[in-house]
């Protein structure tokens, strides 16, 4: 019996990749020991969050609803604890395949920030290490495509060859130096290990119920903003945004990142960009969403010097972590590996999607317990 533990469960990757690992265990009859680290909260047990914030009603894939219940009862234990504080049972035995997803995207450039990701993203992943690195057999290690920082012209899935790295943040700066720290435990430890590397992450494509997410972040957040600027102040005037006209943005559904973090725990391959072979331009993505919200923009290649003050807090807050990426050069992933790893997976179109991606979190006010659940009959 195979034995599998998932860091970063509840959040919307993690959540999706367990999805996966049961419909695997269900379409190939077979039994598994998956266990699965939570952190309890002041006034919730681990498990009421495993339920609450991973198996509510709207986010479950209709794949798995006539079974998810017996196979959470009888093959996913709940560890509860800390990434950096835990323990794992000695029945789990020593050959684990690990899913490490948990850490924090804190996209700014703040002391605070700063902080929040070398104690988060690297001293917890030390200390995480040193509790299980001799108990495993294989590593899955979410990254992320952007640690290897700004550039232009195609990226492909070798990041650790090179020399020349331009972090926006330090989020894509501590992501490279954990992915340099976890190939050198699993080397000293004699362990196989995948780094992924997931672009932005949009909801589902593949799996019905398409579109929802457990959380609607990076670009969903610009829509999110100006909806409530145009609710708050309806003649809020035209806003300027800063991109690259000539730039995209890599985006790619949750459902297919899961199924391609499944794919690498069986690959040799030691990194594997999670990206799609065209990314959406960015104007189109700006231009989609703000129409959506019903505001004038005007498209423009820097950040206005003169600005408004709906574009004063736009630029402070959400722009402050998104223009860097809107503005970033031109460039495209290779993702050769990826398509190689799911090559029985048609690859979804995410330009001719992205509308109705969008456009669901915007119409659920992006927040699921909106979702109307048809009543069975």
């Amino acid at each position: 019996m195979n034995t599998a533990l998932i860091t970063g469960v509840t959040g919307n990757i993690g959540s999706h990749v367990l999805y996966e690992l049961l419909f695997d265990l269900y379409i190939k009859n077979e039994e598994a020991t998956i266990y699965v680290l939570i952190r309890k909260q002041p006034k919730k047990s681990a498990k009421q969050r495993l339920l609450d914030e991973v198996f509510t009603e709207q986010l479950i894939p209709q794949k798995i609803a006539p079974f998810y219940k017996a196979y959470i009862e009888k093959y996913v234990h709940i560890i509860e604890g800390e990434i950096q504080d835990f323990e794992i049972p000695k029945e789990a035995g020593n050959k684990i395949t690990v899913y490490h997803l948990a850490a924090s995207v804190n996209l700014s450039n703040t002391e605070k920030a700063k902080n929040e990701i070398t104690n988060i993203n690297y001293h917890n992943t030390q200390a995480f290490f040193e509790i299980i690195k001799t108990r495993i057999k294989k590593l899955v290690f979410v990254s992320t495509a952007f640690s290897r920082g700004e550039i232009e012209g195609e990226i492909t899935d070798d990041y650790h060859s090179v020399t020349d790295f331009t972090f926006r943040n330090f989020y894509e700066a501590y992501k490279m130096k954990v992915e340099k720290l976890v190939l050198q435990i699993a080397k000293e430890n004699d362990f196989s290990c995948t780094i992924v590397r997931p672009s932005v992450v949009s909801g589902r494509l593949l799996d019905f119920p398409k579109f929802v997410s457990s959380r609607y972040i990076v670009f969903y957040s610009i829509g999110e903003f100006f909806k409530k600027m145009k609710k708050l102040y309806p003649d809020l005037g035209k806003i300027r945004m800063a991109l690259n006209m000539d730039g995209g943005l890599n985006i790619v559904p949750v459902d297919y990142v899961a199924k391609g973090i499944l794919r690498a725990a069986e690959t040799k391959e030691e990194q594997v960009n999670i990206t799609l072979t065209k990314n959406v331009p960015t104007h189109y993505i700006i231009t989609s969403i703000l129409r959506k919200c019903d505001v004038e923009i005007e498209l423009v290649d820097e950040e206005p010097k003169d600005k408004t003050t709906i574009e004063k807090l736009f630029y402070k807050t959400i722009g402050s972590q998104l223009v860097k990426y809107s503005t970033s050069k031109k460039h495209n992933f290779e993702s050769k590996l990826i398509r190689k790893l799911l090559a029985d997976i048609e690859e979804p179109n995410m330009l001719n999607s992205f509308s109705e991606v969008y456009n669901f979190a915007h119409d659920i006010n992006f927040d699921n317990t909106n979702i109307l659940i048809e009543p069975n009959i």
